[in-house]
């Protein structure tokens, strides 16, 4: 019998069948089986644990991150913004998203500045967010966990008449309430209500960037502020101030701008000086050997108030600064940026 060209072809083709996958039979139906469990286990995984709304999903390096914390957003207070007419442009509206906060964990090297340059945000939103009036702008520890809002801002304690607190900052009320997810009947005087946009101004946002008091002498810290060994009994006693140890007749510069409230003799500062500033807060200088600055003057940062001295309760030539809330001693290390 004669074998025409087709019968050839196919019984290469037979051969091939036969002789080349059958072998790898086995491990192709063993990779499809893994494959078949692998698709079932994802399923299963992705119907028990849903993929995050874009409001819950967490940006930058997770190791940054610690956990997150959303502002409520009660059915009460979606209702009023739903009712608040707005403009729609380009299909975004314009309606003042809720508040969301995030916690950083501080590394070695990070500062208020450059957390708020990596996540674009203004340093006094980060700064006010973390700290009071600025105290402790310059002291970032390790493993510290920083709060971080989704928007730029600052938190602002309701005082007075809530529609005359957002005209004096410039944001509409209604923006205000949606922020912090509220009604006009949630507030109460004393809240602490999330200003979207609002930044500091003047001695306030210096205060935050950490920038409003300057460093009065270059020293090294010879005692610090707080509860301490009087230097002449040796007895537990109260440390208002740091003491900066220079040497004698160095100069004093202001460390704020201000106006010169007192400028004489006390027994224990001997040779002082004592410069108001604004939001209450007032800066003092004592021990000095030469007073170089008159009641009533007004002073910049730098100003030369007066030469380092050993007049009044002192041991040696050093300058004992004190900073005062309202006249109520405060850490000087909360503010300055740093001493020896």
């Amino acid at each position: 019998m004669t074998r025409t060209h087709r019968d050839h072809q196919r019984e290469v083709v037979r051969r091939f069948l036969t002789g080349g996958l059958l072998p790898l039979r086995r491990p192709i139906m063993t990779a499809l089986a893994l494959m078949l469990v692998t698709s079932a286990v994802l399923l299963v995984l992705d119907a028990r644990i849903p993929f995050p709304s874009p409001a819950e999903r967490i940006l930058y390096d997770p190791s940054d991150w610690s956990m997150l914390i959303r502002s409520p957003v009660r059915p009460a207070a979606r209702q009023e913004r739903t009712m608040v007419p707005g403009l729609s442009i380009g299909g975004y509206s314009t309606v003042q998203p809720p508040l969301t906060i995030m916690l950083y964990k501080a590394k070695l090297g990070d500062t208020f500045s450059g957390i708020a340059t990596k996540l674009g945000l203004d340093i006094d939103t980060i700064s006010s967010m973390n700290r009071t009036e600025g105290r402790g702008v310059h002291n970032v520890t390790v493993g510290e966990m920083i709060k971080v809002p989704s928007q730029n801002g600052i938190t602002i304690a309701l005082s007075g008449d809530f529609e005359e607190l957002c005209k004096k900052h410039s944001v509409q009320p209604e923006d205000v309430l949606a922020a912090n997810s509220v009604t006009r009947a949630d507030l109460r005087v004393g809240m602490a209500l999330f200003f979207p946009g609002v930044q500091h101004t003047g001695y306030a946002r210096a205060l935050a960037e950490g920038v409003g008091v300057a460093l009065p002498l270059h020293g090294w810290e010879s005692s610090p502020y707080g509860r301490r060994q009087d230097p002449f009994t040796g007895l537990p006693s109260s440390h208002h101030g740091v003491d900066i140890a220079a040497p004698m007749g160095a100069a004093i510069r202001s460390a704020t701008d201000g106006v010169v409230r007192a400028a004489g003799w006390d027994d224990l500062l001997g040779n002082y000086v004592e410069v108001h500033a604004q939001m209450g807060y007032s800066y003092v200088y004592g021990h000095m050997s030469r007073i170089l600055i008159g009641v009533g003057s007004r002073v910049s940062t730098g100003r030369v108030l007066g030469l380092v001295g050993d007049t009044g309760y002192a041991t040696g030539p050093h300058l004992h600064f004190e900073v005062r809330k309202y006249g109520i001693p405060q850490n000087p290390k909360y503010y300055l940026p740093g001493i020896r």
